[in-house]
């Protein structure tokens, strides 16, 4: 097969190649986009700069290439010389202030991380490969990224072994607040949304505020089109496990009714049913999705705004077998390891399951003062309203003169019970933004800001599992770069402050009582950049940052039905205090890719809940799995390798491997649910054409997970589960469309060979296997 590929890729039209890079470090510039002059046709760097156009029959073409802080640069290419090939090397100078920022490598974003900052960037073809199933799916591409997963739709990013709010996710300009405590409470962002996605491994706090002690996920979508015309793009994702659908698309314009206004409407939707493991079905996994967002641009580089304004709303039914009656049936079900009983397939989806809606609006607005100043300012305000649902038959006492009268009032008091939510928490947050990026000197570039923010949590229904509370916070930083010929030094400082003021309702008199938190610190880091000679970095960075406890670690006390836990906080838990570093390597030559990073953070006051195995919580719900909230001393160190080698101009193998340790230093132990160790490698062909077939791949690739060994026993409900292999495939495309419509097509299949295993980070491995076969087929086209 690879040798019919490489003959008929050699036969192939005459067409272009070309790589985009950084002027002055020669980096591939992954994500600029590529246009033919007077055309419909546009390509996407990849992540080694690289792009491709064909079938041209002109006999000169003008390509047009932009880039988020670079000049656009226009390349006249001759093509009436009758050759079949042409290959183009462009290089593109920086602009701004922020342009100079990008110089350092091709995965650095002036907004998401300090120049010396490992960051890894995911560019839309990447992300392609995950569009229509979860946000979290498309960051497992990322070495030291992994996923903490309550079901197959209930999926959490972890970096380097922190998650949840240890990280801060951004999304369109705005830091995303939901109830992002919760281990099932996955991000509310639609998976076709994003363009690029910026991963910044390690502490991050002086850009964004306590949250970020483990690292920040930038999501970004992609600029509106310039050029004249109606433009868009439509995907279509089917997806064999679950059964599973979806949808999306969108319309742009560069000037709504001749106005130098922008415009961008977006949508999609997703439905699946009961997911499968390999040898029974998952009952009540199923997944309802609709999301829209319309955005608008006025303005230039100049002087400029852009407003998004968004919606998500899901429903996702939580697993069955999770939720178990009592403590003896608990037990059984974690012994027996599967199922006592499964229903046929179904995309009904019912009690236990979660609602979810994230309204967001945001607005940002740009002006270049000078040349050597450049204001920015963000507003924003979201909505996060969460319900969730019991799936336990709560005893009624009926109403009526007769057991039959009394026994059909029960029913209907049960039925309007369960159509109620236990628990529905409704989170308005409003926030400010303001920075002054600035050039002190050539040589001296940085930012100086504020932000501001404003919560308020209004909670009803029966479970009392987080209070209301109203949270304000305020902090200010400033940081700075020396960019010298091969070496680039960055720090910051930030100072924060956060208030919580909760109500606790007592639950024996429930009555209500005020209990006001106030917290402040300061925020540090320091970084080097060297790069001796081309195509070669090395990085270093040390930190100390700090995180506030969250309200859920302060005053939890009921059953999370999400996660089927009771979880119990404690007022008086103090801040976290981190200080760590990180060291990195990037080196890239003649195809080449060596990309490799380590680092060890000392965490004190380290806040975990902790699994009671002797001590399971029983309730009139049923009875549930106890975890306690309590504070240690905590070390956390690891490193990661990703690698990609050529072996012929089409065919390249790669890999990664990462691995993650973790201690609690007051007890001499080991932490709990830490990652474990982790590889994979693929073989990964390439021809550019194959009979119709442009741009065509093949991908075939192994994943090894190893046991977690670093345990202590008895301390979980059940052992960590055995280590495993998976295979995954995939293939694929661009074909030709009528009217000259590009049309990218994907099959793939994960999990090729149907293996049973279980992953240490899934939060139902006490009960049942992690997803079987899953083949999918991807279509997308653009105009």
């Amino acid at each position: 097969m690879i040798a019919t590929l490489l003959l008929l890729s050699a036969l192939a039209d005459t067409h272009i190649h070309g790589i985009v890079r950084d002027s002055a470090t020669r980096a591939p510039l992954h994500g600029a986009v590529v246009r033919i002059d007077g055309t419909l046709k546009g390509a996407i760097a990849d992540r080694y700069g690289v792009f491709h156009f064909y079938d041209l029959h002109q006999d000169t073409v003008r390509l047009v290439v932009s880039y988020v802080g670079y000049q656009t640069e226009r390349v006249l290419v001759p093509l009436n010389e009758g050759r079949r090939e042409v290959r183009l090397d462009i290089a593109m100078r920086s602009t701004s202030v922020r342009g100079q920022e990008i110089q350092v490598t091709d995965e650095r974003i002036a907004h998401s991380a300090l120049p010396t900052q490992q960051a890894r960037v995911l560019t839309s073809a990447e992300i392609d490969e995950h569009r229509g199933q979860t946000f979290a799916d498309a960051l497992t591409q990322v070495a030291g990224v992994t996923v903490l997963q309550t079901g197959p739709s209930l999926k959490k990013p972890m970096i380097n072994g922190l998650t949840g709010t240890r990280l801060v996710l951004r999304n369109n300009n705005l830091v995303q607040e939901g109830q992002q405590w919760g281990i099932e409470h996955a991000p509310e962002i639609d998976a076709f949304s994003p363009s690029r996605i910026t991963v910044v491994k390690g502490p991050a706090a002086v850009m964004f505020g306590p949250n970020a002690m483990g690292g920040v996920i930038d999501v970004e979508s992609r600029p509106i089109r310039k050029d004249p015309g109606l433009h868009g793009e439509a995907t279509i994702n089917l997806f064999s496990n679950g059964r599973q659908g979806a949808v999306g698309a969108f319309l742009e314009t560069a000037q709504v009714a001749g106005s130098p206004i922008a415009l961008r409407a977006q949508a999609s939707t997703r439905m699946g049913g009961d997911a499968e493991a390999p040898s029974y079905v998952l009952n009540n996994t199923g997944v309802r999705e609709l999301n829209a967002s319309l955005t608008m641009e006025v303005g230039d580089e100049r002087l400029g705004l852009s407003s998004v304004a968004s919606i998500f709303s899901t429903t996702l039914g939580i697993f069955r077998g999770a939720h178990i009656g009592n403590a003896t049936d608990m037990l059984r079900a974690i012994e027996r390891g599967h199922p006592s009983s499964t229903r046929p397939f179904s995309y009904e989806i019912g009690n236990p399951r979660q609602e979810i809606s994230h309204t967001m609006i945001s607005a940002k607005g740009h002006a270049q003062l000078s040349d050597d100043e450049r204001l920015v300012l963000t507003l924003g305000h979201q909505v996060n309203d969460r319900s969730e649902f019991d799936g336990h038959n709560v005893r009624i006492r009926g109403q009526g003169a007769d057991p039959a009268s009394r026994a059909a009032d029960s029913l209907d008091r049960l039925q309007r019970a369960l159509a109620t939510p236990a628990m529905n928490l409704v989170l308005n947050t409003s926030s400010l933004d303001a920075s002054l990026e600035h050039a002190l000197s050539e040589h001296v570039r940085g930012t100086v800001g504020i932000s501001s923010m404003w919560q308020l949590n209004e909670r009803s229904g029966s479970v009392i599992l987080i209070p209301d509370y109203r949270l304000w916070g305020i902090g200010a930083f400033a940081y700075e770069s020396i960019i010298l010929e091969d070496v680039t030094i960055s720090a910051g400082l930030r100072y924060d402050v956060r208030d919580l003021k909760s109500r606790i309702i007592n639950r024996a008199t429930r009555e209500a009582t005020l209990q006001d938190r106030t917290w402040q610190n300061f925020s540090a880091s320091v970084g080097a950049l060297w790069a001796p000679i081309e195509g070669l970095s090395l990085t270093w960075n040390a930190a100390s940052s700090w995180r506030p406890p969250q309200v859920n670690e302060l005053y939890s006390n009921d059953v999370h039905h999400g996660s089927a836990y009771y979880e119990i906080g404690d007022s008086t838990l103090a801040s976290e205090r981190t200080l760590g570093s990180d060291v990195g390597l990037r080196y890239e030559a003649h195809g080449l890719l060596i990309e490799s990073s380590a680092f060890i953070n000392r965490i004190g006051d380290y806040i975990m809940a902790i699994p009671d195995p002797a001590n399971p919580t029983v309730t009139v719900r049923g009875t549930f799995p106890t975890y306690r909230f309590t504070q240690m001393t905590a070390r956390l160190y690891g490193g990661d390798i990703s690698l990609t080698v050529p072996l012929h101009e089409r065919l390249n193998v790669y890999g990664q491997a990462s691995f993650v340790r973790g201690d609690n230093l007051d007890a001499n132990e080991p932490l709990l649910f830490i990652p474990a160790d982790r590889g994979r490698i693929g073989l990964h062909l390439h021809a550019d054409d194959v009979g119709p077939v442009h741009d065509a791949y093949v991908d075939l690739s192994v994943m090894g997970v190893r046991r977690q060994d670093r345990v202590v026993p008895g301390r979980d409900y059940a052992e960590p589960p055995a280590g495993y292999l998976r295979t995954d495939l995939s293939a694929g495309g661009v074909v030709t469309l009528p009217y000259g419509l590009p049309a990218r097509l994907t099959l793939a299949v994960t999990n090729l060979f149907d293996v049973a295993y279980r992953d240490y980070l899934s939060q139902y491995r006490y009960f049942a296997d992690d997803l079987g076969r899953n083949i999918i087929l991807r279509f997308t086209t653009t105009f």
